[in-house]
């Protein structure tokens, strides 16, 4: 059984949308500190809470399929998902334009950081193209 959408019906709706707005925040500010641990070299902490940072994701990610969230019909669930693979693949020309900018701006570590992510981004497209091709998925359009 899907849970999509499952709790804009109940009583409880209140309370998953806080839940959904909770595990959200959460999981986002685990992220932050563990930037903050990596460049402390608290690299027992980073695994913990990256762990941590997941799984409240993915709780988050859960109430928001409860909430109406994304899309439960395989051909709208997989456009979105091709959506999402060609903000990936516009990484390298948005994110290049941005480092330029910052750059000229006379912020160098700001474009420096921005510029480390590019190669990041590009391989999160590859991944999602790599799922696309085993499932048939044309993501091409």
């Amino acid at each position: 059984m899907s849970m999509y959408n499952y709790a804009e019906t109940s009583k409880f709706a209140d309370t998953i949308r806080k839940m959904h707005g909770a595990e959200v925040n959460g999981s986002n500010l685990y992220f932050v500190l563990i930037a903050l641990a990596k460049e402390k070299g608290l690299d027992d902490l980073v695994d913990a809470m990256l762990k941590n940072a997941c799984e409240d994701a993915i709780h988050g990610g859960t109430y928001g399929i409860m909430l109406g969230k994304g899309h439960e019909n395989d051909a709208d669930f997989w456009r979105q998902v091709v959506k999402l693979y060609k903000l990936e693949t516009s990484a390298t020309e948005t994110l290049s334009g941005m480092v330029a900018e910052m750059r000229e701006a006379g912020e160098p570590k700001l474009a420096d950081f921005v510029e480390s992510t590019i190669e990041e981004e590009n391989n999160h497209a590859k991944r999602l193209q790599a799922v696309f091709e085993a499932h048939g998925i044309d993501y091409t359009n």
